[in-house]
Parts: C-alpha cells; structure tokens; sequence
C-alpha cells in the first residue's frame, strides 16, 4: 500500500511541475509576427519623426539662404503648422559679379551699372591751410569716383495717401518694362513705410532732409542727388550731347548707342490729375533734392529732375505734383 500511494504522489508532483513549466514558457513567449508587426510601427513612427525635423531643418535652411545686403527678418508662425519659418522683407541683394540687385520686399531683380566719372575734388575744411596757394591746387584736382547705378527703372508699388505710384493702366507689361513712375513724395517715402527720416517730405512742403536718402529704393540703395545727375550729363558729354549716350538702344523713336549701360527707357511721366504723358519720347527721374535755384516759397513746389528728351538732357526743377522714374544708387 505505501508503495502504491508513493507512486501516486510522484505522478501528481510530475504532472504539477509540467503544468507550472508549461504555464511559464507560454507568459514570456510571443507570435513572431505580432512581434516583428510592433518593432516595424515603432521603427515606422522614429523615421516619420525624424522626416519632420529633417523637414523643419530643410525649410529653416532655405529660407536662410536669402543673404542680403541688409536685412530684417519677420518671423511668421505658419497657421497650420507648429514650425515657424523666416521671411526676408526688407532687404536688398547686390551681387556685383552678376550686375544685379534682387529686392526682397517683392522679389524684383534689376540690372546694375558701375559708371565712374572724373571731376574736380573738393577740399576739406582744414585743406589748404599750412602752404599758400594748396586751396587752389586742391580745388584743381581730378579724382575718379564711380557709383553703382540701377540700369532698370524701380517698380515697387507706393500708394499711401497722396503719395502714389503708377503704371499705364496698371498694366504688369508696362510696370516690368518701364517701371512705377513716383510722385516726389512716395519718392522720398513721405510716409515713412521703410524709414522715418523724410517723413513729411512731399508737395507744398520746404523739406530739409540729410543725404544719403533712402526713399523708395530697396534697403542699401538711395535716391541720387542733382550732382549725381550732373556729373553723369558732363561725363557723357554735357546736355547737348548725353541724351543719346545714356538712352537704351530700343524702345525710343530714334534709339540710344547707350555707351555706359544707363540704359534710360521713355517711360514719360503721369501728370498731377493721373494722366500719362510722353511715354515712348522722353525719360524723367527724380532728385532727392529741391531745385534750390528757386525761391523758399517754389522749392516747397519742385524738386531737381534729370530730363532726356531724345536730343537734350537737363537737370532742372519740376513740379513735386508730377509722377516720375526712380534709380537707385549703391549706398
């Protein structure tokens, strides 16, 4: 009897060890796909994370890639989306191996032209002073300076108050091949939309403002002064002999040889009522400066003008009420 009960305990004992063996083996084993189907998604969900700040970093990276000349950045939180991405406004780009300036604030790419003119130097206050007879040697001395110029008319609208710009009709064909034509007032950026150095400066108003003046031009360009206009007429051979130096070689009745890459196009002007007028025969630009050759109370009426009329080109004083072309100059 004891050695049939023993045999039944054994055989219990056994049975009791395979079930808790067994038991264990089926707590730590897996379905080799369910388990190869879990890695694949997690391994899915690194890559998709990874692709997305690779996506942040590409987008960050481009928009970082625009390098101007001067620029002020805006950050601009994108609606559906959490990253952020940098925008160039106003900022400019010259790139002197091409002879182009691309601004940023609506993407415009111009030609440049560096055209060097030789004039008479002018002393320096304390010049002159240690020998007798140097202020005049001074005053004689012929130097060379050479400014970058646009060789395409700016087009970038300006419409603020009475400050305004135009095209014939508001015609894209004619603001890319002429440019806006400016009254003196957008010009100078009476308003104050890119600086707040001329602000005010505008018709019937005696304007006092320092040079260089940026205006209207892209960032790290400026509005030309009469001198600039004169010193290019007398480089190009004085007023009755410039007009068809500086004048492009199409577009014009009778067509420019342009010898200096000034390329001026007869964009005409608009009149103080908005009218367009001798477009396909003249070329006018603005000055910065008022026509001093006039009295305190004109000057608050007129600013110096460049005028190519096909056969003369004049640097005078017109009316601040008219629309004219702008070019820049390189700061």
């Amino acid at each position: 009897m004891f050695n049939k009960f023993s045999f039944f305990t054994l055989a219990f004992f056994m049975v009791f060890l395979f079930n808790f063996s067994a038991c264990d083996d089926s707590g730590s084993n897996s379905d080799p796909e369910e388990s190869e189907k879990v890695e694949g998604q997690e391994q899915a969900s690194e890559k998709d994370g990874e692709a997305g700040k690779t996506g942040d970093g590409q987008e960050s990276s481009e928009s970082s890639e625009v390098i101007s000349s001067s620029s002020e950045a805006e950050e601009v939180t994108e609606p559906e989306s959490s990253s952020s991405v940098i925008v160039y406004r106003d900022s400019s780009y010259y790139d002197a191996a091409k002879n182009t300036l691309t601004d940023f604030r609506n993407g415009n790419v111009y030609k440049t032209i560096a055209i060097t003119v030789t004039k008479e130097r002018e002393c320096d206050e304390d010049e002159g002073d240690e020998e007798e007879g140097d202020e005049e040697k001074c005053e004689k001395e012929m130097v060379d300076t050479t400014l970058v110029w646009m060789a395409e008319n700016l087009n970038i609208g300006y419409n603020i108050e009475t400050a305004k710009s135009y095209c014939n009709k508001e015609d894209p064909e004619d603001c890319s091949t002429y440019g806006r034509r400016y009254t003196w007032s957008a010009a100078m950026d009476s308003a104050g939309k890119y600086s707040d150095a001329t602000v005010g400066c505008g018709y019937e108003i005696l304007c006092k403002a320092r040079i260089p003046v940026r205006g209207v031009c892209p960032k790290g360009w400026h509005l030309p002064t009469r001198s600039d206009f004169s010193d290019l007429v007398e480089m190009a051979g004085g007023k009755n002999n410039a007009a068809k130096k500086l004048m492009a070689t199409s577009g014009w009745k009778d067509e420019g040889t342009d010898n200096y890459g000034f390329a001026a196009l007869p964009a005409g002007f608009w009149t103080k009522s908005g009218n367009a007028d001798l477009v396909g025969s003249s070329a006018y630009f603005w000055s910065m400066q008022q026509y001093v050759q006039s009295t305190s109370l004109t000057r608050s009426y007129q600013a110096g003008i460049m005028n190519i009329t096909g056969s003369y080109v004049y640097v005078e004083g017109y009316d601040k009420g008219y629309a004219f072309s702008v070019r820049c100059i390189l700061d």
